[in-house]
Parts: C-alpha cells; sequence; structure tokens
C-alpha cells in the first residue's frame, strides 16, 4: 500500500499520531511537525460547503495561524488537478487564509502555496510556475515560536504561533523550534524493514 512518494489517494499509507489516524503519511508528518511548533491544529474537523455546492473538508485548520492548510502530493501535476476545492474556499472567504503544501515538510524546499493571495481566476499553473510563490515555514530570528513563511526571493510574513511578537528588523531563519519539527517529521514513520527472501526456500 505505501509508495515512494507517500502519495494521498488509492496507495496512500494511512498512519496513526497522537491518537489520530490520517490518511497518509504526508499528512501524518505535517502533523508531527505543527506539534513540534507548540502550535494547535485540527484535522478534518469541519465539512464546508462551497458556493460551487461542492463538499470540502480541509485538512488542516491551523489554530495559532488562524488558516487552513491542504496537504497534497509531491506533484505539480496532481496539485493541479486537486488544487480546485481549496482555491474556492479562498474565494469565498476575502481574507481567510488558505494554504497548500505540495509534499511533506521540506527544510530545504519550499512547498507552501499560500492560495489566498490569488484571484481565483489566476490559473494554478501560473502559481507554481514561479518559485518566489512557494514558501516555507521559518522561525523569528529574535521571537521564540513566532513563525513565518519564507520564500527563496526573502521575502514573507509573520504567521503567529505562542510566542511574543516584539518590534524589529530580523530576518527569520530555519532554526530552533522550526529546525527541530522539520528533523522530527522527516524522521517520523520510518518505513518497516525489507525483509530478504530466500531464493533456495522451498516454502
Amino acid at each position: 500500500m505505501p509508495t515512494s512518494s507517500d502519495d494521498r489517494g488509492a496507495q496512500a499509507l494511512q498512519t496513526e499520531y497522537g491518537g489520530v489516524t490520517y490518511r497518509s503519511r504526508t499528512e501524518a508528518r505535517w502533523a508531527v511537525f505543527f506539534d513540534t511548533l507548540g502550535v494547535q491544529f485540527t484535522y478534518e474537523a469541519e465539512k464546508i460547503t462551497l458556493s460551487t455546492g461542492a463538499i470540502y473538508i480541509p485538512d488542516f485548520y491551523i489554530v495559532d495561524f488562524k488558516a487552513y492548510f491542504e496537504v497534497k502530493p509531491s506533484s505539480d501535476e496532481i496539485v493541479t488537478a486537486e488544487a480546485t476545492k481549496a482555491r474556492c474556499l479562498a474565494h469565498d472567504r476575502p481574507g481567510q487564509r488558505v494554504w497548500l503544501a505540495i509534499g511533506g515538510p521540506a527544510p530545504k524546499t519550499p512547498n507552501v502555496l499560500v492560495l489566498d493571495r490569488w484571484p481565483v481566476d489566476v490559473p494554478i499553473e501560473d502559481i507554481l510556475s514561479s518559485p518566489e510563490n512557494r514558501y516555507w515555514f521559518h522561525e523569528d530570528r529574535r521571537d521564540e515560536r513566532v513563525y513565518w513563511l519564507h520564500s527563496e526571493m526573502f521575502h514573507g510574513f509573520a504567521v503567529g504561533g505562542p510566542g511574543t511578537w516584539t518590534d524589529h528588523d530580523r530576518p527569520p531563519l530555519n532554526h530552533r523550534h522550526v529546525a527541530e519539527a522539520y528533523k522530527r517529521a522527516l524522521a517520523a514513520f520510518p518505513p518497516p524493514p525489507r525483509v530478504a527472501i530466500d531464493k533456495n526456500s522451498k516454502n
């Protein structure tokens, strides 16, 4: 059932963490990540009727960030095909944060799309085409447990967290709690050891 990309779908591997069964190992890794950050979150807790009439159950709601957080496999092609509901939610609720992760937590590869910053008529392919539209989580350099979404182009914005914000001009970094969160998420749920098959066995 598991796949190398750990994709959600028919071959996704259901994974338990913290008493919750996640539909894929990738989602469970994000749960480890957010848990390590010390932020509150819920999983598939809300059923939303979109303006299209479709029913949408976002993967996560991050309470400290006031953001819906959708998780998709590490594939621009799949994101292009499946991001419709998340984008519709951002359109239906102006000002609501709606973010989409392409794959699991990745400390060296920004992979979070900020969908609420884009009009719904902008093709998702256009958003995906530019690296500056992809973010990853960093922690404020001075304010512990104040988190940012930050891009490779060195721009970003503070998203919140249980820490206390102070006014200063120091860019966020991948350090402290964020560094530990990436480390734990990547190390979580290792694949089971492969069993060698004895070709000489009669069984």
